[in-house]
């Protein structure tokens, strides 16, 4: 849009509206009516389509989507979207412009069609962000299902032969670095959604992480012979033995600006 509309660097109102258009296009279609609360609502969804932007030279634009899709595209939508991972909505901070999300005017402008306008910008921070990567260490995972009474207690007495199992071959798996999870038990609303009664199924997710990848292979050894050595009623064993792979850590920092040059080649026919 900056070289269609030949938009300057210093136009930070436009370069805002740039920016807001990017949020709400960056996940697709969701916000075209997928991972939308009111998902009954959605029609056709299996055939949703992708958000298409039509965008003018003001900043103003429109959120549609092609015709004969699936989806919707309506204020309720748009504004989900606008909302995603949005942290401080009078400073979204971005290389360009810092964006002001409260200044957004927005309107249903037709059927899947939702008009956007107003957005103000302010000029940007003095650091870029930088996000780097660096090799840090190994993890395991493996699952295992587990059914009938006293599934959660099964389950640590399972994770507990494991590392038991471990230390007994040499490779102890400090506590810190061990993993557990029994989804069925409100593992991804915990403490926002109180607990069920005691589930008679669960799925048992457990791992660890080490600088040692052979002493993780170990843990993938371990899992297999649970079904039979362990307590009652576990099944699930699928897909092999699970095997390390390596993680890759994750390190932000702030740079500033000024140290950091831009070139551009252009190369062609």
């Amino acid at each position: 849009m900056i070289h269609e509309f030949g938009w300057s660097m210093d136009d930070y109102d436009k370069l805002a509206a740039g920016t807001v258009i990017g949020h709400l296009i960056e996940c697709g279609t969701q916000c075209t009516g997928g991972n939308f609360t009111d998902w009954r609502t959605v029609p056709d969804i299996a055939r949703i389509g992708f958000p298409v932007i039509e965008a003018s030279a003001d900043g103003s634009f429109v959120v549609t989507k092609h015709d004969n899709t699936g989806g919707l595209v309506n204020v309720e939508t748009v504004t989900s979207q606008l909302l995603y991972e949005l942290g401080d909505p009078e400073n979204y901070l971005s290389p360009d412009c810092i964006a002001d999300f409260t200044s957004i005017h927005i309107e249903q402008a037709g059927e899947n069609r939702v008009a956007l306008s107003g957005i103000k910008g302010r000029p940007p921070t003095p650091t870029y962000k930088v996000s780097m990567s660096y090799a840090n260490g190994y993890k395991i995972l493996s699952t295992l299902c587990i059914a009938g009474p006293d599934a959660i207690e099964k389950a640590h007495v399972l994770a507990g032969m494991v590392f038991e199992r471990l230390a007994m071959l040499g490779a102890p798996v400090p506590e810190e670095d061990r993993f557990l999870e029994l989804f069925g038990t409100n593992v991804l609303y915990k403490g926002v959604v109180p607990p069920l009664e005691a589930p008679h199924e669960i799925l048992m997710r457990i791992g660890a992480r080490s600088q040692d990848r052979r002493a993780l292979a170990m843990l993938g050894s371990e899992i297999a012979p649970l079904l039979t050595s362990g307590p009652p009623g576990i099944t699930g064993y699928a897909g092999g033995r699970a095997r390390p792979s390596e993680i890759v850590g994750y390190w932000p920092a702030l740079v500033d600006r000024s140290k950091v040059h831009s070139r551009i080649t252009v190369v062609g026919a």
